[in-house]
C-alpha cells in the first residue's frame, strides 16, 4: 500500500515537474498570461474554477443555469496572437474568450465578446467564431467569412476545418487577430477566417476568458497558455474584400438575427 501510495506521489510530481518545464521557454515574443501554479491575475468562480495538474481547470457538474467565466485581469488585448494547449471532456463546450467585456448585471462572471469555441462532440462548431451574447455565430468551422457592414456574415470561401478531435486529450489552439481580421487554427489546421465590417457589432479590444458551458457534466483544461501583443494594423476595407453574388448567407441561431445595438 506504502508503495503504491509512493508511486502516485512520485507520478503527481512528474506531472508537475513536466508542466513547469513546458512553460519555461515561450516562443519569442510571446509570454505566459497563466503561470501553471495558481489563479494569480485570474478572476472566476471557485466553484468552477481552479488549478489541476499544472492547467487551469474549469468544471461544471450539469446543474449551471448560465456559462460561467474566469477573466485573466493581467490586461485588455487588441491585435495579438494566443496559443494554449486544451483538453475537454467528452460532450464538453467551452470557448476562448477575447476582445470581450463583463455583463455584471447579468451575472458577476459573465463575457460577452469574440469566442474561439472548443465543442468536442460538433466539428461544425469546434474553432469556430461565435459573439457570446452578441451577434453568435459568425461563422462555422471550415467557413471564411465577410461580415458586412449591417453585421450579416456572408460565406465566400473555405478553409480546412477540424475532421477529427478526440475527447480527454490535449490539443493546440491558436488565434490570431489583427485589426477587424479573425484567424482560428486547432492542431495546426485552419479552422475559421472572418473580417468583420460591423462598425456597430464588432469590438476592437477587451478582455480575454474562458468559461464553462451550461449543458451535462464537464471537464476542460488549458495550459502552456501564452500570448504575443501584436502592433496596431490598419482595419481591412470593404472593398478590399467583395462579397461574390453567389455567397451564402450564416444562418443565425433559431433563424432570427439578434436586435442590433444603438448606433
Amino acid at each position: 500500500m506504502r508503495i503504491n501510495k509512493l508511486c502516485q506521489l512520485l507520478l503527481c510530481l512528474l506531472c508537475f515537474a513536466l508542466s513547469v518545464q513546458a512553460q519555461s521557454k515561450p516562443e519569442r515574443g510571446f509570454k505566459y498570461i497563466f503561470n501553471g501554479k495558481d489563479l494569480t491575475d485570474w478572476e472566476g468562480d471557485a466553484k468552477h474554477w481552479s488549478v489541476e495538474d499544472g492547467a487551469l481547470t474549469g468544471v461544471a457538474d450539469g446543474t449551471l443555469k448560465m456559462n460561467s467565466f474566469i477573466v485573466w485581469r493581467g490586461g485588455v488585448v487588441r491585435n495579438f496572437e494566443m496559443r494554449v494547449q486544451v483538453k475537454i471532456t467528452k460532450n464538453g463546450n467551452s470557448g476562448l474568450q477575447y476582445r470581450s467585456a463583463p455583463l455584471p448585471d447579468i451575472g458577476k462572471y459573465v463575457l460577452t465578446g469574440y469566442q474561439c469555441d472548443v465543442v468536442q462532440n460538433r466539428n461544425d462548431y469546434n474553432g469556430m467564431l461565435y459573439e457570446e451574447r452578441g451577434r453568435r455565430i459568425i461563422s462555422h468551422t471550415g467557413e471564411k467569412v465577410v461580415v458586412d457592414g449591417y453585421g450579416q456574415p456572408w460565406v465566400v470561401g473555405t478553409v480546412p476545418g477540424v475532421k477529427e478531435f478526440a475527447a480527454d486529450e490535449w490539443h493546440d489552439y491558436r488565434v490570431l487577430v489583427t485589426g477587424n481580421h479573425h484567424q482560428h487554427w486547432i492542431d495546426g489546421v485552419m479552422t475559421t477566417d472572418v473580417t468583420d465590417h460591423d462598425e456597430i457589432g464588432r469590438r476592437l479590444e477587451g478582455l480575454i476568458g474562458v468559461q464553462v458551458h451550461v449543458g451535462p457534466p464537464m471537464k476542460v483544461q488549458y495550459r502552456n497558455w501564452r500570448i504575443k501583443h501584436l502592433p496596431n494594423a490598419k482595419l481591412i476595407k470593404p472593398e478590399q474584400t467583395p462579397i461574390p453574388p453567389n455567397a451564402a448567407k450564416v444562418v443565425p441561431q433559431n433563424g432570427t438575427p439578434p436586435p442590433r445595438k444603438a448606433s
